[in-house]
């Protein structure tokens, strides 16, 4: 009797008695190959669960080694102390999966150092995790980078200590390039006191001919960032996403409860350079700089907490290009711009393709189409909401954006400042304490009215009898931009309220963030 093939390969599954089968919905090549084809509609597609091999180490050389052999499952435990070399420690070609992936963990957090002229590099490789490790390591003569990952997907580097020593030279602690570069974590780890130029996170991408990409779907979260210090070089952000040269790539990537404490080496603390991508739920706390979607288009950045000490030059967020949206922001203490709508000094159009471009045209500071700023709350700051520049080598005004239900109460200079003339659409916004505006805005532009502030746990928000209660304006084109569901507690709101505070007696989900909520010690 026939038997056909796809029973003998049911038969020979039945009999693998010493694994687990687990459906999945995706497979890799490194996760299962079937000899001769790949899986058909019909087929189920399995991630086989390997019996986990720890192996601990503790020189050296024991680490590369055990690096080498390392196969799906594997654990490399790492013991107290101090591991150098002169070269890169290279991860490359290694696989593992989803549900048993390689793992390199020190035995005692934070315990295991990554030291000397060294660089951890893991290339073209997937489901890795580094957990618990310290890197004081400086990188190598012809690369200057503590740890980078390179073409590699779902790799987590988490709950570890960066503390790179000051070395006098551009150096970059996690860089993360690489053709096919996506799904990777960054998150609960420590990155603290960087003196040296370049960033502490830095995207740089892939740029081959008409191949221009960032990593995909990455996510930052959890993380501390502080005590960062001025440099003379430009180019010192706690993150940044992407450079020029990849701007007109969409990333998808989430930069999201991270604490960004005195980091001082930047006016961008945070400077997104691609398209696509979410800032969201995160705190800055007396910074000389703020947030800056520098390149790129249709980036999002809401519920995040900004706070100044009165004295650094702390910024909020700044914008160039196309379709962004700012929303459910609080700020408090800024001494310069809490939002800022550029000029630009380069246009590149509607659509935001610019097909004429050249490189040094991404370099450029776009011009601002369509901007959606709604539902932010700035007090006791200098500079409210910005829109356009006096600086006469930016010719190219904001056009086609909204400035709608937000709330400026600040003491000193103007709230509502058009440096420029544009056609910025205002709506249903409140004013209070200085100046209202440079130019002539009615009522139902921006109300000049008391928004009845109470303090709560150091933040003004809505009172009981506050006349933003249920006043927000409801626009069908504002919506078909942004719908705004919660405010900045993670509150669903009702009728809507004006600012990022919706009144209500609901639990709050969201809260600026501590030393506590982030870095190693974070709870999962």
């Amino acid at each position: 009797m026939l038997i056909k093939p796809s029973k003998v390969r049911r038969l020979l599954l039945m009999t693998l008695l010493s694994v687990t089968l687990l459906p999945v919905t995706s497979y890799s090549s490194a996760e299962i190959q079937v000899a001769s084809r790949a899986p058909g509609v019909t087929d189920v597609v399995y991630d086989v669960a390997v019996k986990t091999e720890v192996v601990n180490v503790s020189t050296s050389a024991q680490l590369e080694k055990a690096i080498a052999q390392a196969t799906a499952g594997t654990t490399i435990v790492l013991a107290d102390g101090t591991y150098t070399g002169s070269k890169a420690l290279q991860i490359s070609g290694k696989h593992g999966t989803k549900n048993s992936p390689i793992t390199i963990k020190a035995a005692n957090q934070g315990q295991a150092i990554i030291a000397g002229a060294e660089v951890l590099q893991i290339v073209r490789s997937s489901h890795i995790v580094v957990e618990g490790l310290k890197f004081t390591n400086t990188g190598t003569a012809t690369r200057s980078i503590a740890v980078q990952l390179d073409g590699s997907n779902h790799i987590r580097v988490t709950r570890n200590t960066f503390a790179v020593p000051e070395m006098g030279k551009q150096l970059i602690w996690l860089e993360i390039k690489g053709k096919g570069s996506s799904d990777n974590r960054i998150d609960r780890n420590n990155f603290e006191g960087k003196r040296d130029s370049g960033p502490v996170i830095a995207y740089s991408g892939y740029n081959s001919g008409q191949i221009k990409e960032i990593s995909q779907r990455d996510v930052i979260e959890y993380n501390h960032f502080h005590k960062t210090s001025s440099t003379a070089d430009n180019g010192n952000e706690a993150i940044r996403l992407g450079i020029s040269k990849i701007s007109l790539s969409s990333g998808h990537i989430k930069v999201q409860y991270n604490l960004f404490e005195d980091c001082n080496a930047d006016k961008e603390v945070v400077s997104v350079k691609t398209g696509d991508n979410e800032v969201r739920y995160n705190t800055f706390k007396n910074n000389s700089g703020g947030l800056t979607a520098r390149h790129g288009h249709t980036n999002k950045f809401y519920g995040n907490f900004f706070f100044g000490d009165g004295t650094k030059e702390a910024l909020g967020i700044r914008v160039y290009g196309n379709d962004h949206k700012i929303y459910n922001n609080y700020f408090q203490g800024i001494t310069s711009q809490a939002i800022f709508l550029d000029n630009g000094d380069y246009d590149g159009g509607t659509d935001g393709k610019a097909p004429n471009h050249t490189e040094a045209d991404l370099k450029k500071q776009w011009r601002v189409y369509r901007a959606t700023v709604v539902n932010n709350t700035i007090v006791n700051s200098k500079v409210g909401i910005t829109v356009g520049s006096t600086n006469t080598k930016k010719v190219y005004a904001p056009t086609g954006s909204w400035i709608a239900n937000n709330i400026v109460a600040n003491q000193t200079d103007i709230l509502y400042h058009e440096a420029s003339n544009t056609d910025t659409i205002f709506k249903g916004n409140i004013g209070f304490g200085s100046t209202l505006n440079n130019t002539s805005r009615g009522p139902s532009e921006i109300a000049s009215i008391n928004p009845a502030f109470t303090e709560s746990e150091r933040l003004q928000k809505l009172s009981a009898n506050s006349p933003a209660i249920n006043k927000a304006v409801s626009d069908i084109q504002l919506e078909n931009r942004v719908k705004v569901e919660d405010d900045m507690d993670g509150q669903l709101r009702s009728q809507t309220d004006v600012g990022a505070d919706e009144f209500s007696s609901t639990a709050i989900s969201r809260k600026p963030l501590t030393e506590s909520d982030v870095g190693p010690n974070a709870p999962e």
